[in-house]
């Protein structure tokens, strides 16, 4: 499988930078980041987003900060093409984490899901390793976003291990979460 690798801009929507990627080129970006090593931050934006960003620094420095914010809000869309600019694709939370389970399973990346209520991330991974032959999860965990039961959240999935942890405890919780973890 080939990927768009030509290079994207980043599209400042109210201060909120967004990478004009389609959603190869964002995986193109996850295989990238996988390859480096180290943590990484992908932020699939919404126009929510970009609200809340206004009146919370904190979450503001956060989307600042990702190494890939991609243009997630049909709102967003509209915007980018209302200026001129429009962004090559939507590119959602849910299809990229498809497409990045699907290329996990090619690849022998390890996927780590963690957030939902009880019992989702077991579902969502029974469901993915049903539709994506040798796909390995090596945790799921509801756990919680809250700063005192991390400790024992980032110990679970340090020892688990994963390629690519995806988190889904709703935003800006789970930006929050991971960039502080």
């Amino acid at each position: 499988m080939s990927f768009d690798t030509s290079p994207s801009r980043r599209i400042a929507i109210l201060g909120v930078p967004i990478d004009d990627v389609s959603e190869d080129a964002a995986l193109a970006r996850v295989a990238a980041m996988i390859a480096e090593g180290g943590p990484h931050q992908v932020c699939t934006v919404n126009p929510e987003f970009v609200m809340a960003a206004r009146t919370s620094s904190v979450f503001r420095r956060v989307l600042l900060a990702a190494d890939l914010n991609t243009p997630d809000g049909y709102g967003l869309i509209l915007e980018a093409r209302r200026r001129g600019s429009p962004f090559r694709s939507r590119v959602t939370g849910v299809g990229l984490s498809e497409r990045i389970a699907q290329e996990a399973a090619r690849r022998g990346w390890s996927l780590f899901l963690l957030g939902a209520a009880p019992g989702v991330a077991e579902q969502a991974a029974a469901a993915l390793q049903q539709r994506y032959a040798g796909l390995r999860i090596v945790g799921c965990y509801a756990g919680s976003p809250r700063p005192e039961d991390a400790p024992a959240i980032r110990a679970m999935v340090a020892a688990a291990g994963p390629d690519v942890l995806l988190v889904a405890y709703g935003h800006p919780q789970q930006e929050l979460w991971i960039a502080r973890n």
